[in-house]
């Protein structure tokens, strides 16, 4: 072996050496920085975890069982806590780093996060907000970032009852960018795709009713919830015992609601935008229970057009498709007979134009089509202008052959009459504003009777339904076309009630003039 050789071959192995000890160098330096920086973090900032792991050569980095647990600055309790298995960062760039000074990370892994969160009303967000968007300087490129069987539980800070739990939540997004573009923006980074998956989500809406959807797949273009209910907490009868005034008792059940093309943003980076071409909403079965026999609400009840004129935020939604609902309405009258029930089956509904957000020519539609109390076809067409400041619109309806004894299971315990005969068609327009309606109705029918019972809602009351039927026309025939026609202007609106009142008000009206 030549010297030469010799001094190539020590050169090498020299070279090697010093690699290794720098590489080991370089790696403690960096780890005792993290270990360092972790043990100098704020007193209300407490992280703990199992071991680092470093691999400086392609830039990963792995902390293993990682605790994070962050406590009130003034209450010294835990506001939140972050228990991971692992945090794996893979493949950071050091040449874009030190050349173009910006952070480029191939894949960054959170695994089995569990999220403990304390919600207090009187804590803002703002300050942590600007905090975080302060402290980065430099543009951050993510290709991959990932999240994989999260647990996420959010309890009252008071309380400490759930306010909001999800189970083997799953996300990831492709191409996530932070800039100083981006970070002047509402949401402070950008991404090419977005994935999210979530199992068993349950969320309290507010002081009566829960959220729960079992299932939940959003993607950037396309989100679906499975087995959706909507539910107030309490039973029937328990809920009249937490009112103070009237208040519906919900149980709405969901089979699936898919929302397609939507989109999401903030106009002038203020207003929130939820912007949808299509939701579908199938399968939908809707049971609600009003207890009369708790005082009134007495504050006024604003139209659907005002309703949605006022949200705070803009939304747009073309079509929506209601697939195969059902409704039922309970209302109790009286404390010692059962609620009177309206049942709606087949209910099949496309609504166009839903939202705040679209110009003052266009039109919110919604039509209808469905069975009426098990037998009757129902068919409507409601239209109203959201930027209306009158609150002007139209619900016209058609109704086929109903029998009048399909009422009574409503009639019955909560008017005191019991109604014969046939209502064969039914057809009638209202149009009106949010303080009077006026309404254009024809009707055939034939054997027409009405009962009025005694108080104990069994026994006929012979007298007083002598007079009421004397009133009552028993058919329609004397009509040239069967057909029994009335006219009834300025009805006025009942405000501290529903908007359904308002329709049946007008309808009862009508009924009224053209069968007495």
């Amino acid at each position: 072996m030549t010297t030469k050789t010799k001094k190539t071959i020590l050169v090498i192995i020299l070279s090697l050496i010093t690699l290794t000890i720098g590489y080991f160098i370089a790696k403690n330096i960096v780890i005792n920085k993290v270990e360092n920086y972790i043990s100098n973090l704020p007193e209300h900032l407490n992280l703990q975890y199992k071991s680092i792991d470093l691999d400086v050569l392609v830039g990963n980095f792995k902390l293993e069982a990682p605790l994070l647990t962050i406590k009130g600055k003034t209450t010294d309790k835990i506001n939140t806590q972050l228990a991971l298995e692992t945090l794996s960062i893979e493949g950071v760039s050091y040449w874009n780093y030190w050349n173009n000074n910006t952070i480029d990370i191939e894949n960054i892994n959170v695994k089995s996060p569990k999220i403990t969160h304390f919600y207090n009303k009187q804590v803002s967000s703002k300050d942590f907000n600007i905090q975080i968007n302060n402290q980065v300087k430099i543009p951050v490129n993510i290709e991959r970032f990932s999240v994989d069987n999260a647990m996420i539980e959010i309890f009252d800070f008071n309380t400490e009852t759930v306010l909001f739990k999800s189970d083997q939540l799953n996300m990831s997004t492709l191409k996530m960018r932070f800039n100083e573009d981006t970070f002047k923006a509402k949401i402070p980074f950008k991404f090419e795709d977005f994935n999210l998956s979530a199992n068993q989500t349950f969320y309290v809406l507010n002081d009566f009713e829960n959220l729960t959807v079992h299932k939940i797949e959003i993607n950037k273009n396309n989100a679906t919830f499975t087995d959706l209910n909507i539910k107030t907490k309490y039973d029937k009868h328990e809920l009249s015992k937490h009112l103070k005034v009237e208040r519906d008792y919900y149980d709405l059940k969901v089979e699936e609601i898919t929302i397609n093309d939507y989109k999401v943003g903030f106009k002038n980076d203020s207003i929130f935008s939820f912007n949808s071409e299509n939701i579908a909403i199938k399968n939908p079965n809707f049971n609600i229970y009003r207890d009369k026999l708790v005082a009134d609400d007495f504050s006024e009840k604003q139209m659907y057009s005002k309703q949605l004129r006022d949200l705070n935020f803009d939304l747009k939604v073309k079509n929506v498709q209601i697939e195969n609902a059902s409704i039922t309405y309970e209302e109790k009258m009286k404390a010692e007979k059962q609620a009177g029930k309206l049942l709606f089956s087949n209910l099949n509904a496309k609504i166009a134009n839903l939202g705040n957000a679209y110009a003052d020519s266009v039109t919110t539609t919604i039509d209808i089509s469905s069975t009426f109390m098990d037998n009757s076809s129902l068919n409507v067409n409601w239209s109203f202008n959201v930027n209306n400041l009158a609150d002007q619109f139209v619900f016209k309806a058609d109704l086929g052959l109903l029998k009048a004894s399909q009422m009574n299971q409503f009639m019955e315990p909560n008017l005191n009459i019991r109604l014969n005969g046939e209502l064969q068609k039914t057809y009638f327009t209202i149009d009106g504003n949010t303080n009077t309606s006026n309404i254009d109705l024809k009707t055939k029918y034939q054997n027409f009777d009405v009962t009025v019972l005694k108080d104990n809602g069994k026994e006929k009351n012979k007298l007083l339904s002598s007079i009421v039927n004397l009133l009552v026309s028993s058919d329609s025939k004397d009509q040239a076309d069967n057909f029994k026609k009335a006219t009834v202007k300025d009805i006025q609106r009942i405000k501290h009630k529903s908007i359904f009142n308002f329709i049946w008000i007008s309808i009862r009206s009508g009924l009224k003039e053209a069968m007495l």
